[in-house]
């Protein structure tokens, strides 16, 4: 009985980072993924992308963000309201590019497409390597 209790406590301890409640930092990046996605989608709306496109990246990035906030103990209630504010700034940055004379819209369509159809997985690649780390994870 004592082995058992002793590898359940080690078990534990070694699952309690990722049941740990999320610091304000790793909160705050999160919310700017969400942030970010929505600007990507507003920015293809901007750039003439098809309204099915933009529901399926919309739904893609909804899917993948709440399974990474599930992972990793974030808090999803504010995800409409950040995702329709990226949307807004992305909007806003294609209009003042184009104002500028600078047509990004390739760039922005080529990431956005393949944005609509990322896997888990791969957004959780893409995520780890643009902020050092998983969340709880020390910086490499």
């Amino acid at each position: 009985m004592r082995k058992f209790l002793t590898g359940l406590a080690l078990t534990l301890a070694a699952a309690a980072p990722a049941w740990a409640a999320p610091d304000a930092a790793e909160q705050a990046q999160y919310d700017s993924f969400v942030t970010a996605a929505g600007a990507s989608n507003g920015a293809a709306r901007s750039c003439g992308a098809s309204e099915p496109d933009l529901a399926q990246h919309q739904e893609t990035a909804r899917k993948n963000l709440t399974r990474y906030a599930e992972e990793y103990g974030f808090p999803t209630d504010g995800f409409n309201a950040a995702f329709a504010k990226g949307q807004a700034d992305g909007k806003t940055m294609m209009e003042e590019m184009k104002r500028s004379g600078v047509d990004g819209c390739r760039g922005v369509l080529g990431g956005f497409q393949s944005e609509r159809v990322m896997k888990y997985e791969e957004m959780k690649r893409a995520l780890a390597e643009v902020s050092d780390g998983l969340p709880g994870e020390k910086a490499r």
